[in-house]
């Protein structure tokens, strides 16, 4: 593995979308080249790495690592937030006391500041707050809970400090953004104050995957039914999948601050977002969606050489800006 396996997976994967594009066209109307090889090449990476060790497939995505401009621009400290490694990005320039508290994602199997450093530092440039990624426990090592107490253990840690509720937002991708209702429903079942609200995107937020859009998007997206099912096994560590905290599609959600949820159309996660809105709105939660046409999961982390993911990272940054007044 490493360097010049990836390589090769990109190689490999330009060519054979080059072709295809040459034959058929491309594969959603509005995608580029670059954008198709990207995407192909992230699911050939993930078809590879599904079948290692954890470990293992940490260290291959964390391979993957590239230093990006938005990194240049932000100071980097490495903090222990209530117990949980973590890490500032803050705006250079200056920032406020607001505080997004970013909680990254990666199937709660991989991911880390390192793998989101780039979107963390666009997020604190884009709202001039100081962003606080949060390195949580990871599965299979590590099951549910750890992960949701780990980020109840950070904020709590982040009020202790001074920090007003009102000037913090979280905010999470994927995996991360369904931590993110999770922690704030057992917050509030603690009686501790909650943030100002959160804007996720693509929250997996349904551990059964029973979505019909994991099947129908499956042509598309990075990921596969079967992959999340082996990620969420692992996760769960023999929990059932319908515990609220674990899928908070089933949480009661009442009493919880406002909500900004950004999913493609073209994405597995697309009916997760669709049905928890439905289902945050039921119970009382002011919660707005985003369907961003012909987009994938987390195409917000492609980084700024994609006009697509500097949009995508724009509007979050207007949402959290909006959250935190």
């Amino acid at each position: 593995m490493g360097l010049l396996t990836t390589l090769s997976t990109l190689a490999g994967t330009s060519i054979a979308t080059a072709a295809r594009r040459l034959k058929r066209g491309p594969l959603r109307p509005g995608w580029s080249f670059k954008f198709e090889a990207t995407v192909a090449f992230m699911k050939a990476t993930n078809e590879r790495i599904i079948h290692l060790d954890a470990p293992s497939q940490r260290a291959e995505m964390e391979s993957l690592f590239i230093p990006s401009p938005a990194l240049k621009r932000v100071r980097r400290e490495q903090v222990d937030a209530g117990g949980v490694p973590s890490e500032w990005f803050i705006p250079l320039q200056g920032s406020s006391d607001d505080v997004v508290l970013y909680l990254h994602g990666g199937s709660y199997v991989f991911g880390s500041t390192r793998t989101h450093g780039d979107l963390i530092a666009r997020l604190a440039l884009g709202t001039g707050a100081r962003a606080l990624g949060l390195n949580y426990r990871l599965a299979p090592e590590h099951p549910f809970p750890a992960q949701v107490d780990d980020i109840v253990a950070a904020y709590r840690w982040l009020l202790s400090t001074g920090v007003k509720p009102e000037r913090i937002v979280f905010c999470g991708d994927s995996a991360g953004g369904g931590l993110a209702v999770s922690a704030m429903v057992a917050l509030r079942d603690q009686g501790v104050p909650l943030p100002a609200g959160a804007v996720l995107t693509a929250p997996w937020v349904d551990l059964e995957c029973s979505g019909e859009s994991v099947e129908t998007n499956a042509l598309y997206d990075w990921g596969s039914k079967s992959m999340l099912l082996h990620w969420a096994k692992w996760f769960l560590g023999g929990a059932n999948p319908r515990e609220p905290l674990a899928s908070p599609l089933y949480a009661d959600l009442r009493g919880l601050p406002p909500l900004f949820l950004h999913v493609g159309s073209a994405e597995l996660q697309l009916d997760d977002a669709r049905r928890f809105t439905e289902t945050a709105r039921a119970q009382g939660v002011q919660a707005h969606l985003e369907v961003w046409p012909e987009m994938i999961h987390n195409f917000q982390t492609f980084g700024e050489a994609f006009p697509e993911s500097v949009r995508g990272t724009a509007k979050m940054c207007e949402h959290l800006r909006g959250l935190l007044g």
